[in-house]
């Protein structure tokens, strides 16, 4: 956390007493006051929290409004420079030491606001002369630039723009010119940074945002890439990695720019009035203001960005710090909100784990080679010298990979070896390069638009016969090697840190293909720039337990006490859940499913049996969660045969399976599973729907009311200790002690992987106030106080005054416990 925002903001905010203050749309719960005032505090306090709020609760209104309540406060205070509160020190101190300390703090508030001042000044007076300057020569008053005529098939009549530049590796870049001008830097006030998983739940974020008093008069606006915002007719349908090199290579002559942006500026500077001047933008706003003023919305977006208040984006845009440099969003002094922050540790170490798969290097090696050899004459010494490092390294990958492929020739199944960087670098013959080096010409010479616009131009041969057979098909084609170029930099950039201890490089081979993975083992790595820039990040959702685990996979060793961790009860009376472990099955078999008991079948027979009587006394929609497909289909298809499947159909009309035909078999063809299910539950008033844990099903699908009056566990999702990259992930966190198979930690970490994916299931079907259902635990490890602390607090009622551990019961009175519970009149509670 940043512990200096860059100037004396004098005193210390008083978080708000009352709901009134923070503009809430309608009279709050107790808890979304308490949710608000906490998180003003933490923003205040300069620090790290985790919130968990159970959906249901208002949690994005409650983000909104506390996050927004306390900029509105911060900037006021920043506008009065009112004078700081006496701190608290040595009494003694002569008067006169104390009336200069107080001075002099004045002093600086005055300077600062007066630097803010002139910056605001300096820069107004540049959007003013760009704006004459241009209108001048749209009149005619100043003589446009003489450009090069193309010929007539649209191609400029020399290869200049596709060669690099002079490059100078003492000097840090190229020697030639650059696009740069005289435009200052642009004055930014404190930002609010809010981050969520997928663009639909910022365009939900957006709308509640619309609906608050703070939407008045606020600058915001939604971030997305070129594929949300692109308003080409006809670019706007290639793939993300090919329109982004297409766009780009679009700007480099006049002849091919794109007429959605202009060479002059007032254009951007118009886009960027009018979205700071009509309240919240989402992503669907911003296209529909470039297509109306006739400019790049994505170019639009990112010139409008440093002035708002608040900033929306996915979470890759925020992880990356390649993503923010080029969006203009600095983390400096800025509140970070991160909500959906459930999944974020895999969020961080996949943004930050390229892969680079054989057909890329192949094509590249190829690409290289032929550009090479037909630019060699005119490429610098350092340019020569960098492009033939280049092919060399990529040929050593080639080869290398073409030597993990055959030595799995006639092996069955996928083979995975993990690395680490330096042993990968000498298995693959590569440590004579210089890899930082190579890393730092491709981000700095740009060679890899260069590479893009010679193979659209020129297409990529395979000069160099040491590249193999299968780059030689590859170029066959006219797809563009943009894909393959981002990943190679963002490949290389990654092996060529000098700071990677904490990463693996994995080589997977599968048939006739191998691939490479820079495989990043600590989030806290590249989290850590976000948690030393911005002023406080705050972290959000409806269930983020086991939250000790994710600060500590998120916070830098020594630091994870320095979060505050917050979570409160459902909006719901403890009444309407039902938690139940169900120790063993009818035939009072114990019900577990670890691994090591799903030899014998039996088990999951035991299950079935008590989920058609289950069924019998719960009412409405039954969800059943398994821990992999596997055993869905496995079970699926001992219940079928042993007619318990027919046994719960009669209870509830229809059984649907996540990965299943069954529902196209009875001629719902071309119909959405959970479309279907909830169908079908809205016409005969039941069904079952058999899932998987971490499926499409399990994280963010509305349950609600009767299309999940149950939820059924069936076992724990514990991940596979046998796939490679996550024993490298959990082998970095310790060593396992004598005789186990984890150390302290890793247990720590495997045990909240599982707990995390279980509660984002479970989840799912409590959803507003009035909602009740049941959750039914079939496997006695719940009731094991390991697993059973790592819960959300609203399912084991630790909010309740009947609070208590959750005790596992034999299936008979497990069954009583649930009639008895869908017996009560809920709309009388």
């Amino acid at each position: 956390m940043t512990t200096d925002g860059g100037e004396d903001e004098g005193a210390r905010l008083a978080t708000p007493a009352d709901a009134a203050a923070f503009g809430f749309p309608f009279a709050p719960y107790a808890i979304q006051l308490d949710f608000m005032q906490r998180l003003f505090d933490t923003i205040e306090q300069r620090s790290l929290g985790v919130f968990e709020s159970p959906t249901g609760t208002g949690k994005s209104l409650s983000l909104l409004c506390g996050a927004l309540t306390w900029l509105r406060q911060h900037e006021q205070r920043l506008q009065q420079a009112r004078p700081a509160e006496e701190p608290s020190g040595d009494e003694k101190e002569p008067d006169w030491v104390r009336a200069y300390a107080r001075k002099t703090r004045q002093q600086r508030r005055e300077d600062a606001a007066g630097e803010r001042e002139q910056r605001q000044k300096k820069y107004d007076a540049w959007v003013a002369r760009v704006r004459r300057r241009e209108a001048a020569a749209a009149q005619g008053a100043m003589r446009p630039t003489k450009r090069r005529r193309a010929d007539s098939d649209g191609e400029a009549q020399s290869d200049d723009d596709v060669l690099v530049a002079d490059y100078r590796s003492d000097s840090g870049g190229s020697s030639g010119s650059d696009d740069s001008d005289d435009e200052p830097e642009e004055p930014r006030g404190t930002q609010i940074v809010f981050a969520s998983r997928t663009h639909s739940q910022l365009q939900q974020l957006m709308g509640e945002l619309k609906r608050t008093q703070h939407a008045h008069g606020l600058r915001a606006l939604t971030l997305g890439g070129r594929t949300q915002l692109c308003g080409h007719p006809r670019e706007r349908q290639r793939p993300a990695a090919q329109l982004n090199e297409r766009c780009l290579a679009m700007q480099q002559k006049a002849a091919t720019r794109c007429p959605l942006l202009p060479a002059r500026r007032t254009p951007l500077l118009d886009f960027r009035a009018a979205a700071h001047g009509h309240g919240p933008a989402d992503i669907e706003d911003l296209a529909r203001l470039g297509q109306r003023l006739h400019v790049c919305a994505y170019y639009g977006a990112r010139a409008a960005a440093p002035a708002a208040q608040l900033v929306a984006m996915p979470y890759n845009m925020l992880l990356s710090a390649a993503a923010r440099q080029a969006m203009r969003v600095d983390l400096r002094g800025s509140v970070v909100v991160v909500d959906e922050a459930h999944n974020l540790v895999d969020a961080v170490l996949a943004v930050h784990s390229p892969v680079l798969d054989q057909l890329a290097v192949d094509r590249l090696a190829a690409c290289v080679a032929a550009y090479r050899a037909r630019y060699w004459r005119r490429l610098s010494p350092e340019n020569t010298r960098h492009v033939l490092q280049l092919g060399a390294l990529l040929r050593a990958l080639a080869r290398y990979l073409r030597r993990v492929v055959q030595e799995r020739k006639g092996a069955e199944g996928a083979a995975t070896r993990v690395l680490r960087v330096n042993a990968f670098l000498h298995d693959a013959r590569a440590e004579q390069f210089n890899v930082h080096a190579v890393a730092r010409y491709l981000r700095v010479s740009q060679l890899g638009r260069k590479l893009n616009m010679f193979h659209d131009r020129h297409g990529g041969g395979d000069a160099d016969g040491d590249v193999g057979a299968g780059a030689s098909a590859a170029q066959q084609g006219a797809t563009s090697p943009a894909a393959a170029i981002a990943a190679l930099e963002a490949f290389i950039a990654c092996i060529g840190s000098p700071e990677r201890s904490a990463a693996r490089v994995v080589v997977a081979a599968d048939g006739d293909s191998a691939r490479l993975k820079y495989l990043l083992l600590d989030a806290a790595e590249p989290f850590a720039e976000i948690l030393r820039d911005a002023r406080a990040v705050i972290l959000a959702g409806g269930t983020m337990a086991p939250a000790d685990d994710l600060v500590r996979q998120l916070r830098p060793a020594g630091h994870a006490e320095d979060a505050r961790l917050f979570a409160w009860p459902h909006v719901v009376d403890a009444s309407h859940v039902c938690a139940t472990v169900v120790a063993s099955g009818p035939t009072a078999r114990p019900l577990r499913f670890a691994r090591s008991d799903l030899a014998d079948s039996s088990g999951l027979a035991d299950a079935g049996l008590a989920l058609a009587a289950l069924c019998r006394v719960v009412p409405g929609g039954v969800v059943v969660f398994f821990p992999s497909y596997a055993l869905l289909r496995r079970a699926h298809a001992l219940w079928r045969e042993s007619q318990v499947l027919a046994r719960i159909e009669k209870a509830k009309h229809r059984v649907f399976a996540e990965d299943s035909s069954r529902a196209a078999a009875d001629g719902d063809a071309g119909e959405d599973v959970l479309q279907a299910y909830s169908r079908c539950v809205g016409q005969s008033g039941g069904a079952v729907l058999l899932s998987v844990v971490g499926g499409r099903l399990s994280e963010g699908i509305n349950f609600s009311d009767a299309l999940g009056r149950a939820v059924v566990m069936v076992g724990l999702p514990f991940p596979n200790l046998g796939d490679a990259e996550l024993r490298a992930r959990l082998d970095y966190q310790d060593a396992a002690e004598p005789g186990a198979d984890l150390g302290p930690r890793a247990r720590a970490m495997y045990d909240a992987l599982c707990m995390r994916a279980v509660n984002q299931s479970i989840g799912r079907a409590i959803r507003h106030r009035n909602d009740y259902a049941a959750i039914i635990f079939l496997d006695a490890r719940y009731a094991e106080p390991r697993i059973a602390a790592k819960l959300p607090r609203w399912i084991t009622n630790a909010d309740s005054k009947d609070a208590g551990p959750l005790r596992p019961l034999p299936f008979g009175p497990a069954l009583a416990q649930i009639a008895a519970f869908f017996k009560r009149d809920f709309a009388a509670q």
